[in-house]
């Protein structure tokens, strides 16, 4: 692998860096971090635990702030890998820091588009964007995507069927969106795009904003979300843009009858175009600035939070931020 150059200096390939393996000692009843100590006995390793939510955000900020050019390795779903991108991003040393993600949560959507796709070669580093969000005077940063509106509201009844029934990955995930047919909202937005392209061909698309009813927003880098929808299927980590599929206020009926093309991510082609029955429907665009009014609340890679008083969010991205290595 070719050195990179970055804030702080030439950074090491990812067999020489410093292995920080950052594990919660409860999961699986313990068994996944004697599995780690028994993996990394002969590696030189190391292993920080984290036992809450937000102690793999501090964990990993203080990682890089000590030691730039250190590699982290999470353990954890898309919950996890939030909290990872926004350590690294706190620490100042994103330019410099690496990391890997082990899939071992519920939902394991970054994993599947970075770690099997085959498009990134294993145990490489490999830059990829971050997206840097804005909402309420808050600043987030995410690395598979952002979900608006219904969707959102399928994350928010997913947990609740997680904590209350049998139900998992995308199991839940489709009982969240059955549930939420039955009280199914749209929400009066103001949708700003810019810096767009058309994902057919790639030329410049004007800039937009759109005013409308609207039953969900979808954008990020990665394809996934929810446990194997490919809400964003021609999504890259490393283009410079985030896909944004935004659809239109439609009946119940409708929706059902679209929706499993909308898992499966068949409603667009391999080229980018978008098949004769969802033009009316969607609009699908690739851009590097999108300001949203109007929703309440959002999610960043299944974690929720609200937009606050001025009920608006504000998502850039920022071209080659991160270092990931694929295992």
């Amino acid at each position: 692998m070719k050195a990179r150059i970055g804030e702080a200096g030439v950074c090491p390939p990812v067999q020489e860096r410093h292995q920080v393996h950052i594990v919660n000692p409860a999961a699986g009843n313990g068994r996944l971090i004697e599995a780690v100590r028994r993996a990394i006995a002969n590696t030189g390793g190391e292993i920080r635990e984290s036992r809450e939510p937000g102690d793999v955000t501090r964990l990993v900020r203080e990682l890089f702030a000590a030691e730039p050019t250190a590699h982290a390795v999470v353990y954890g779903g898309d919950g996890t890998v939030y909290e990872a991108v926004n350590g690294i991003m706190q620490s100042g040393a994103n330019r410099t820091a690496s990391f890997s993600v082990i899939p071992s949560g519920s939902g394991n959507d970054f994993s599947t588009h970075a770690n099997d796709s085959g498009k990134h070669e294993k145990s490489v580093m490999t830059p990829i964007d971050v997206i840097r969000t804005e909402a309420d005077g808050e600043v987030r940063y995410f690395a598979n995507m952002m979900n608006i509106g219904f969707d959102c509201s399928v994350v928010a009844q997913t947990l609740w069927l997680k904590e209350k029934t049998f139900l998992r990955g995308s199991a839940a995930y489709i009982g969240g969106v059955a549930k939420e047919l039955l009280v199914k909202k749209t929400t009066p937005v103001t949708v700003e795009l810019s810096d767009c392209v058309d994902p057919a061909d790639g030329s410049p698309v004007p800039d937009m904003r759109l005013e409308q009813r609207m039953l969900l927003t979808a954008a990020g880098n990665g394809s996934c979300c929810g446990g194997g929808f490919h809400a964003l299927p021609l999504a890259e980590l490393d283009d410079g843009y985030m896909d944004v599929l935004v659809v239109n206020d439609v009946s119940r009926m409708k929706f059902v009858a679209l929706v499993g093309d909308y898992r499966a991510g068949t409603y667009v082609n391999e080229r980018g175009a978008l098949k004769e029955k969802f033009r009316p429907v969607l609009r699908f665009v690739r851009c590097r600035r999108m300001r949203i009014t109007g929703p309440e609340r959002f999610c960043l890679d299944g974690e929720i939070f609200p937009t606050g008083e001025d009920r608006t969010i504000e998502a850039s991205v920022m071209p080659l931020a991160l270092n990931y290595v694929p295992v």
